[in-house]
């Protein structure tokens, strides 16, 4: 009888083999990874940002309705940053980007308001008496009287980043609905049900001028030891 021929590749080099194109692929892949999640990795990790931390124009506060938050779209304007550290201070005319960029963001303004626990529907709104007499001219006092009665929220769902929206049920309560998951939240950006950790993110840095025109800095309430996430729209 003939003798057959034996395989000239045993198992063992066979997945010695696979390990190797395993290594090899993993080489070849994680730096084009690590370079789309470039951004991601600066802003929730290393807690740096490309993103220019001016103020940023929202509305006019004569904009936010009484008993329902409106929804603003504000851009920041981004430097891209394309070395280290290092590099940056030997060249540093080349380590920025020529073009200019802008990060879209929306916010949701509203005054903040007291909820029937029972129905779930708005009791009171705590909305200062005097913007029924004047829509700028605000002194100092009335300025932080508005600042400290204003839901300044991010869109961004707490969960997964979803963009989060205004709805009224059939029972006429209104509440943020994440479309993606289920995140439930009340007017004030309050956790109400779904998978989100928390509440809705807020902007930290607000202020009012003497218009009634808000303005934002990038930059939200994230709260320690619970998680350190960001809104996924940095």
């Amino acid at each position: 009888m003939t003798e057959l021929q034996k395989d000239p590749i045993t198992r063992g080099d066979f997945l010695g083999f696979g390990l190797l194109g395993t290594v090899v692929g993993a080489i070849l892949t994680i730096p084009p990874v690590a370079f789309v999640l470039s951004p991601v990795i600066k802003t929730d990790l290393l807690g740096e940002s490309d993103i220019d931390e001016g103020w940023q124009e929202v509305a006019s506060v004569s904009d936010i309705p009484t008993d329902e938050p409106a929804s603003f779209t504000i851009e920041f304007p981004i430097e891209q940053i394309y070395a280290g550290p290092d590099v940056q201070n030997q060249f540093p005319d080349e380590k920025r980007s020529d073009e200019e960029f802008t990060l879209k963001n929306a916010v949701w303004l509203s005054w903040k308001s007291e909820i029937n626990h029972d129905t779930g529907k708005i009791a009171k709104v705590e909305r200062p008496s005097f913007l029924d007499e004047k829509s700028s001219g605000f002194s100092e006092s009335e300025r932080e009287e508005l600042k400290k009665n204003i839901n300044v929220l991010s869109n961004s769902c707490a969960h997964l980043g979803c963009p989060v929206r205004w709805l009224i049920n059939l029972d006429g309560k209104g509440e943020f609905l994440c479309p993606c998951h289920g995140g439930l939240y009340d007017i004030n950006g309050t956790y109400e049900g779904g998978p989100p950790p928390r509440d809705m993110y807020r902007y930290v840095n607000v202020k009012i001028e003497e218009d009634g025109k808000l303005y934002v800095k990038h930059g939200y309430d994230i709260e320690p030891g619970l998680d350190k996430q960001q809104p996924y729209v940095v």
